[in-house]
């Protein structure tokens, strides 16, 4: 067993009934190939026994006595395939707003945590012989490339994973007494840790500190840069909307090539000029850039199946900007 990092707990503790802390990866699967299609009983199969074969997906929650400490992962956990890969139906006509019309009913649900934090729902009636594959997976689980990681894992190792013999025993649950005492240890090797960190602390507040005084001095006192008020600050319901448009990727690279910019740059502008959109439609101030979170990893390892180790920016999405070509700029 191992314990959940601090990152992986906080985006455990702070899933709440109406936020939830899942993430959606789909896949539209082509089967035009197969003019008979796939029967869902061997589509389940197949996906079971690759599943099977990514270590984190067989990771299960066990509390610590008294919330001691943070979780631990109880590891080869057994997986039920009736419960985690589930058959779903697009409605008619099966086009893309069916389908996010689904995606959307799939991610108001939560996960149950005491089952391994992840569903896979196969997804038919999609117009033009197509299969939609859609994994819901706990963000305290894997982040972004965690998660990509272990997609490609299953699609770059498809048949040794299919094959391989996966009947590994659970792994045992330790009683109460031992729980705690894994807890305390820890606690204690942290506390030895205390003591730089404490003085590291107090140098870093130093540095602001002064840092701030100095700009005190130099310039007039700037009040907080708040958002402007937007069309989605408003209570959060459990009920959650999904919606879909797609980019050639050709046309994004050579966009951020002619313009001297990455690709996540006009990825950024084009989220703007969406919002900017939106606002105006919804009576919203369009005078004022918008406060975006963007996660940004520590930690691109390909070999890298689970955990969280991203940190957040905070750029002003320009959505008081009309221009295009300015907005990327």
């Amino acid at each position: 067993m191992k314990r959940l990092s601090g990152v992986d707990a906080m985006l455990l503790y702070s899933e709440t009934a109406e936020i939830h802390m899942h993430t959606i990866k789909v896949a539209v699967v082509d089967l035009s190939a197969l003019p008979a299609g796939l029967p869902f009983p061997e589509l389940k199969e197949a996906a079971y026994r690759v599943l099977l074969g990514l270590e984190p997906l067989r990771y299960r929650l066990v509390s610590t006595p008294g919330h001691y400490h943070h979780p631990m992962w109880q590891e080869n956990a057994p997986i039920d395939a009736d419960y985690h890969i589930r058959r779903a139906a697009v409605a008619p006509p099966g086009g893309r707003r069916e389908l996010d019309q689904l995606i959307g009913a799939l991610a108001a649900v939560p996960l149950q945590r005491d089952r391994p934090l992840w569903e896979l729902h196969i997804a038919e009636g999609l117009a033009d012989n197509r299969i939609a594959v859609i994994l819901k997976l706990h963000h305290a689980l894997a982040d972004g490339v965690a998660s990509a990681n272990l997609i490609a894992k299953a699609l770059r190792e498809y048949e040794s994973l299919l094959l391989a013999d996966t009947a590994d025993r659970p792994e045992s649950i330790p009683p109460t007494g031992r729980l705690v005492e894994g807890a305390t240890r820890e606690h204690l090797r942290q506390l030895a840790s205390l003591p730089p960190l404490i003085w590291r602390t107090g140098t870093g507040v130093g540095r602001v500190w002064r840092r701030s005084r100095e700009r005190r001095k130099n310039h007039a006192p700037r009040r907080p840069a708040l958002p402007p008020p937007s069309f989605a600050n408003h209570v959060v319901s459990p009920g959650r909307r999904f919606a879909t448009a797609s980019l050639p990727l050709s046309e994004v690279v050579l966009i951020s090539r002619k313009l001297g910019v990455t690709i996540n740059d006009v990825v950024l502008a084009i989220a703007a000029g969406a919002l900017r959109t939106l606002q105006l439609r919804y009576g919203g101030r369009v005078d004022k850039p918008l406060l975006a979170g963007v996660p940004a990893s520590f930690n691109k390892s390909p070999t890298r199946l689970s955990g969280n180790e991203f940190g957040y920016m905070i750029p002003p999405l320009p959505i008081h900007i009309a221009d295009p070509l300015e907005r990327v700029r």
